[in-house]
């Protein structure tokens, strides 16, 4: 059983960033970066659930496993049957599974830079091109990727991490109430695993609510013109390359505007997506 994500207690920015991916999948990623049992993945694995907006949509939770050959991760073709049959048969990857749902990498930051740098391409783009044997094929591939990486074990190069929209920071800086709860929390859905969900499951339909609604909203949040300057010139003052901090920041204030039920981002939305 899945840890409901509305029990999760405190990592406020790393849930945020989890429901704007929910809002808006096209906004790029994000990479959760903390120490060991810090619930990274207890939360990333719990985000599943929300995407699911009604019995019928499944929404595909893939992990990228540590070790994950390039043939794993694009997919691959059987050989022999294309030499002698001239069929093309495919082995899908796992960028292909996880379309229209989620590719989660854990330890993204022991992950090789080319399969990190080819995932990034996919999520970006939305397909890829399996080569194979002289033929290839355009591979549909729409996923929210979201990595997990404990700093301790090794960093992500900063080419590679830049590319991500959201880099959130976990700290653990819970006071003595919030630890109480995480405690008890987890020790009855330990004890109840079942229980324990049917307790949230208003909580997760009230969210899903919130964010389905905060979909048909998101296209029409108005951004005032002095916003996109004062974003523009900050960037600039920083000395950031191309502008995919700029259009990170905007979707991301965007997505947090239509959250709140706003219909024009605020300066608080621009601060948090900062």
């Amino acid at each position: 059983s899945l840890f409901p994500f509305t029990a999760i207690v405190g990592m406020d920015l790393a849930r945020h960033s989890l429901i704007y991916h929910a809002i808006d999948r096209t906004l790029g990623g994000t990479v959760l970066m903390g120490h060991r049992g810090c619930a990274k993945s207890t939360m990333v694995r719990a985000f599943q659930e929300i995407l699911r907006q009604d019995d019928s949509s499944e929404a595909p939770f893939v992990e990228v496993p540590l070790g994950a050959s390039e043939e794993r991760l694009l997919g691959s073709v059987d050989a022999a049957r294309l030499v002698e049959q001239g069929e093309w048969k495919e082995h899908r990857g796992l960028l292909e599974q996880a379309h229209d749902g989620v590719l989660y990498v854990d330890e993204v930051n022991l992950l090789p830079d080319h399969l990190v740098d080819q995932t990034l391409d996919a999520a970006a783009s939305g397909r890829y091109r399996l080569e194979r044997e002289g033929l290839s094929r355009e591979v549909e591939a729409r996923f929210i990727l979201v990595g997990t990486m404990n700093p301790e074990e090794g960093d992500l190069r900063p080419q590679l991490l830049d590319r991500f929209t959201h880099g959130i920071i976990i700290r653990d800086d819970y006071t003595s109430e919030e630890r109480r709860e995480i405690v008890r929390a987890r020790m009855a859905f330990e004890d109840d695993p079942e229980g324990f969900r049917k307790e949230h499951e208003a909580a997760l339909e009230e969210l899903k609510d919130r964010i389905r609604n905060a979909r048909v909203r998101l296209k029409s949040i108005k951004i005032h013109e002095e916003q996109r300057v004062s974003v523009s010139e900050h960037a600039t003052s920083l000395g950031l390359e191309g502008v995919r901090a700029e259009l990170g920041v905007l979707r991301t204030a965007r997505c947090a505007a239509a959250w709140r039920g706003d219909d024009v981002v605020q300066e608080e939305d621009l601060e948090e997506a900062w």
